[in-house]
């Protein structure tokens, strides 16, 4: 029978909006890829008794649980604490442990706090995992039937555990898990089912997923198989979403839009330039976090007055006085002065009301205009955003760069120019 895993994210900032548990996805993920499907993920506070609720709950339904955070040297780091308590195992000093913590401290010349000594407690019976990034060691241990493994809550900590403790000690299951995800721009999460409503019809054994997040749709897909052999089932629907959205799907996997818009532009010998107003500098950033980009981004302006419009992109004033700032004529000139001021082949603007005040009945908050100017043709999209301030923000930058991705594969996107 296949194992079930379980995954506990412990710490009660999880807990906080604005807060996801990338640990937890990391190791879904690595689990899946030895065939040991992940059944369960749940966060839970750092307080004793809900951490040993969640500890009974887990393994009393699932064959593998992996802990994550709560391992560090402070009073609310409670995890082997909790775990020893609830199986009746005393903690015991580790001395190994402790020469280990103090040797790191001395490394950084100083005196390792007495606090610390708190990691170096073992439950009895436990394996230590050795941490060669920081002071936390993991812990692993078998218990009626069951395995639990104890990481640090520190990505790159977890991350390099799980590695090289965690995954030698699990056995393969004689299968693996398959993944891939389709990344979606331009359309509606409803569009996106619609038009793929026959293709998930047909996934057979294959987990479809569809998830939406501001300007993206994905396709999560997951597929069994056996070792040696490829992902049939995928590479199917793989050929088919690709043959039903064409230039909607922009990506696979970890590949993303301002990563896509990047290759575009190398295989072209293209550069690209930014001007923007309501996002304040998020196309730029996403442009610039590409390894690379310096290849192909010249650079980019921040201009949210009038005046700065006017003085450092050659916007007209009667341009901002007949149609105003959130216009296309002004989205135009802005793409336009930006290509020109820095002598880029494309130039790409974002204006608008992210709100929750500003616009008129006309243009209300949410009303965002991209503008793109090329080598051939100047052209924009005039948009009504959902959403708060932020979330109007994100889709403003991820539309002004699927535009230009659209541009530079020679597409035509629907809407008005």
């Amino acid at each position: 029978m296949t194992p079930r895993a379980e995954i506990l994210a412990i710490g009660s900032e999880l807990l906080d909006p604005g807060r996801s548990d990338t640990n937890g996805a990391y190791l879904a993920f690595r689990l899946g890829e030895i065939g040991i499907p992940v059944r369960f993920r749940t966060v839970v506070g750092d307080v004793i008794g809900d951490l040993e609720e969640a500890f009974r709950v887990a393994l009393g339904r699932s064959d593998l649980v992996v802990a994550t955070g709560g391992l560090g040297p402070t009073v609310d780091d409670l995890t082997r604490e909790a775990l020893a308590s609830l199986l009746d195992l005393p903690l015991e000093e580790d001395r190994a442990v402790l020469r280990q913590i103090e040797e790191r401290f001395r490394r950084l010349g100083l005196d390792m706090p007495p606090r610390n000594r708190r990691q170096a407690q073992v439950p009895r019976g436990a394996e230590v995992l050795a941490n060669r990034l920081g002071t936390a060691p993991g812990l692993f241990l078998r218990s009626g039937g069951r395995i639990v493994a104890l990481l640090p809550g520190v990505p790159s900590e977890m991350e390099r555990m799980a590695e090289e403790e965690l995954l030698p000690r699990l056995r393969p299951t004689g299968e693996r898990f398959v993944y891939r995800i389709f990344k979606i721009a331009g359309l509606a999460e409803s569009e996106v089912d619609r038009r793929l409503e026959d293709v998930a019809r047909r996934a057979g054994e294959v987990a479809w997923t569809i998830l939406a997040s501001p300007g993206q749709v994905e396709i999560h897909l997951r597929e069994r198989v056996r070792p040696g052999e490829p992902a049939v089932g995928i590479e199917r629907i793989d050929r088919e979403i690709e043959a039903t959205l064409g230039i909607d799907l922009f990506a696979r996997d970890g590949d993303t839009l301002e990563g896509t818009v990047g290759r575009l532009l190398l295989e072209r010998g293209e550069s690209v330039a930014v001007a923007e107003s309501l996002t304040g500098g998020q196309i730029a950033g996403r442009i610039s976090g590409v390894p690379g980009a310096s290849r192909y981004f010249v650079g980019g302006v921040v201009c949210y007055s009038d005046e700065a419009k006017r003085r450092l992109l050659g916007v007209r004033r009667e341009t901002l006085e007949i149609h105003g700032a959130a216009s296309p004529e002004v989205a135009l000139e802005m793409a336009r002065g930006a290509r020109e001021l820095l002598a880029a082949t494309w130039g790409v603007s974002a204006t608008g009301f992210a709100g929750p005040g500003g616009g008129d009945a006309n243009r209300p908050p949410g009303t965002v205009v991209i503008g793109v100017d090329g080598p051939e043709r100047a052209l924009h999209r005039e948009l009504r955003l959902p959403g708060d301030r932020e979330t109007v923000r994100a889709r403003a930058a991820q539309w002004a760069l699927d535009l230009l991705r659209r541009e530079l594969t020679g597409a035509r996107p629907a809407g008005p120019r």
